[in-house]
């Protein structure tokens, strides 16, 4: 199994009957085809950078969760016959995901975030060392 972060924009006027419509949906989805969500973050609404379907605002929400290919394909298939839906992007995370991991991950989702944003900012000490990247140093006061 992987691991998937799905960003969709949901039409910002939608009430929480609706939102919690879409939720049961997706949890369907995944109960289904046999995938383990992690989180579902709830951003709120926002301005978005260019009109989609005459909105200038969306309600935006991220999931993360554990699946294989075949849901992933379901769940945009869903996303995008739904009216309420705006957009989305399904981004992988990584390819081989235990399932003591996954438990992990739901106990502590705001660590492994924190170590992944840390690991992918910093450049691999090989091109630093190579003179392919330099090394940042402090801004220069002019």
């Amino acid at each position: 199994m992987r691991r998937y972060e799905t960003i969709f924009i949901t039409h910002p006027e939608l009430s929480e009957e609706e939102h919690s419509e879409l939720q049961v949906k997706i949890n369907s989805i995944l109960a289904g085809l046999k995938g383990d969500l992690i989180k579902l973050d709830d951003w709120g609404i926002r301005k978005l950078t260019f009109d989609i379907r005459k909105n200038s605002r969306g309600h935006y929400f991220l999931m993360d969760y554990v699946a294989n290919p075949d849901l992933v394909m379901e769940l945009e298939r869903n996303l995008r016959l739904n009216d309420r839906v705006l957009r989305f992007q399904t981004v992988r995370i990584s390819d081989q995901v235990s399932p003591d991991a996954v438990k992990s991950m739901k106990e502590t989702p705001g660590v492994e975030k924190a170590i992944n944003m840390i690991e992918r900012s910093e450049p691999p000490k090989e091109a630093e060392e190579s003179g392919k990247i330099e090394p940042v140093e402090g801004k220069e006061e002019k």
